[in-house]
């Protein structure tokens, strides 16, 4: 009996995977992934130098079918995982990235499940640098360590025309339970974002399933071609009811064709204690080496009133990030 060889094996599976994605001409499917690593020595941490993930990496599908009279179905689903152990970012989700599915068509487009929110997407992250990713990341800052970048069992919404983007969130509240927080509210947020030529808005309100809790975030940036600059101020109160306020100053300069400088600067305090949560300085270099691998330095110093003497008030990377 003559014996298989594996590669007409690998050309069988091929081939059904292939056919059972034609069955449907309409349907189109992305697949997508990062790996991101880095040599790091965190701020605000214990002396500990390692490799760590630079950004999220991931793995996702998503996909789009035509269902005509200008309406599309759409899912997206994104896993996390720490691609320096292989291990998954977080035990609880398997798709922590996102897990939605819904309709699109002319008046917009409407999911259901895990998503971002729309004051992170349209004014929070735009205003960082470094786009919450690497130890320079100003997560903190832009979010006033009150808001979250995603919330899950939501009902979104989002609507772009002329310049302008809208985007709406409405979720569970025993889902989305803030750090030291209460379910007390469903969580909500809502986003507008403008952009036109060198010039980019962001407006966002978010609120958290804590009865206390809520952060207003506005950001803008302009290109002058040899340097971009930004800025973001945010104001709200955390779950005891205590209003924070932050601001942040960016500024990102091309190098050369394929390099950029970033540099950044800002502080969150806690108004009603006088107590200075973060201030930090970030500086970093990014060289795309093609357009999906780049590879990146970035240094950062922290400092915070209730900071422990035991932690780095100082943090570096050395990474390398691959996009497919």
């Amino acid at each position: 009996m003559p014996v298989e060889r594996p590669s007409v094996k690998k050309n069988l599976i091929a081939g059904a995977l292939l056919a059972t994605l034609g069955a449907s001409a309409s349907a189109q499917l992305t697949f997508y992934g990062r790996l991101d690593l880095s040599l790091a020595q965190q701020a605000d941490a214990a002396d500990n130098q390692e490799v760590r993930n630079g950004s999220g990496s991931r793995l996702g599908i998503r996909g789009v079918e035509d269902l005509g009279d200008g309406f599309k179905a759409v899912f997206h689903l994104e896993h996390r995982f720490d691609a320096d152990t292989g291990s998954t970012s977080n035990a609880t989700r398997f798709w922590e990235g996102k897990s939605i599915v819904g309709l699109e068509g002319v008046y917009g487009r409407l999911t259901l499940g895990r998503e971002e929110n729309p004051a992170y997407t349209y004014a929070q992250n735009p205003a960082d640098p470094w786009g919450g990713d690497t130890v320079a990341s100003n997560g903190s800052i832009v979010n006033g360590r009150i808001g979250s970048s995603r919330y899950s069992s939501t009902v979104n919404y989002r609507y772009a025309m002329a310049g302008f983007t809208f985007g709406a969130q409405y979720g569970e509240a025993e889902e989305n339970v803030p750090s030291g927080g209460r379910a007390d509210d469903q969580p909500y947020s809502l986003g507008l974002a403008y952009a036109a030529g060198p010039l980019s808005l962001g407006l966002g309100y978010e609120n958290p399933a804590d009865a206390d809790d809520d952060w207003l975030t506005v950001s803008g940036a302009y290109n002058l071609g040899v340097v971009k600059l930004g800025g973001l101020f945010g104001t709200g109160s955390n779950t005891s009811g205590q209003k924070h306020e932050s601001w942040l100053l960016s500024a990102v300069m091309p190098v050369s064709a394929l390099g950029q400088l970033r540099l950044s600067y800002g502080t969150l305090k806690n108004q009603d204690t006088g107590v200075v949560r973060d201030k930090q300085l970030g500086l970093g270099f990014h060289y795309a080496m093609s357009k999906r691998t780049t590879v990146y330095a970035d240094f950062i110093s922290e400092k915070r009133d209730n900071m422990a003497a035991n932690l780095n008030t100082t943090g570096y990377d050395f990474g390398i990030k691959h996009n497919f």
